[in-house]
């Protein structure tokens, strides 16, 4: 795995929005994990929370999207309703595309998104195709990653962004062993999960061959990112957005 230090992510302001992109990026693609900066949310939604199911006003994330769309050069949207599941939806157009947690498309003119709050962004970006996964740990352990990227062709790159990682993601001890048994102990340390490195060893049995990890946690920065795990309910969600040039 290439793992992106640091000094080769760079943070972006367009619109009010601030956003982690990875330099080098893609030639083909742009890739933006939002940060929870820039909006007009106020607590405990602070800032540019962009889901309207958590208890923050309409309005708000209304502008907050506003601002997004604006960093993303006026770029809209695709998106699915998230279930954590394993389903991969073919976008071919922006709005609403149905039920599912990973996005594909090889049209250009939009932008595929997701929104978390611990569980992990995944953009892939292929041969003319890119994707947008939402990966918790049930996605995780179903594949749903790899199997996006199975389905996209050709020789695949992947940029796993801001999630819970093993420094703060406690779990059962029944399923830190499901890991350990699925993905080698590697994964877990006692009952701490790494969900990017589940994530990493899923896309590399999936053949991709360069998979880059921003190496950010959500949990260890509430002052970057919303964390359910670490805020509880009443946090906002981040988004995570990819898209071909």
């Amino acid at each position: 795995m290439q793992t992106v230090p640091w000094k080769e992510r760079v943070v972006g302001e367009a619109g009010g929005a601030t956003y982690i992109a990875p330099v080098p990026g893609p030639e083909d693609a742009r890739v933006w994990f939002f940060t929870r900066k820039g909006g007009v949310s106020e607590p405990p939604y602070d800032s540019l929370n962009v889901s309207t199911l958590v208890g923050d006003e309409s309005g708000a994330v209304t502008e907050n999207l506003s601002r997004i769309k604006t960093a993303m050069g006026e770029r809209p949207s695709a998106w699915v309703r998230q279930v954590a599941g394993d389903g991969v939806v073919g976008v071919e157009g922006p709005g609403f595309s149905g039920e599912g947690d990973a996005l594909v498309t090889g049209e250009r003119g939009f932008a595929l998104v997701v929104a978390i709050a611990d569980c992990v962004p995944v953009a892939l970006v292929g041969e003319g195709s890119v994707s947008m996964v939402h990966s918790g740990w049930r996605g995780a352990l179903s594949g749903i990653s790899g199997k996006a990227a199975c389905g996209m062709g050709g020789e695949v790159r992947a940029y796993i962004g801001p999630g819970i990682r093993g420094c703060c993601y406690e779990v059962s001890e029944e399923l830190a062993d499901r890991f350990a048994g699925r993905f080698g102990a590697g994964v877990v340390s006692g009952r701490y999960l790494s969900l990017p490195e589940a994530i990493r060893r899923d896309l590399e049995e999936a053949g991709v061959g360069e998979v880059h990890d921003l190496g950010l946690c959500t949990g260890c920065r509430t002052d970057l990112f919303y964390s359910h795990r670490k805020e509880g309910p009443k946090t906002g969600r981040n988004l995570a957005a990819v898209a071909l040039r």
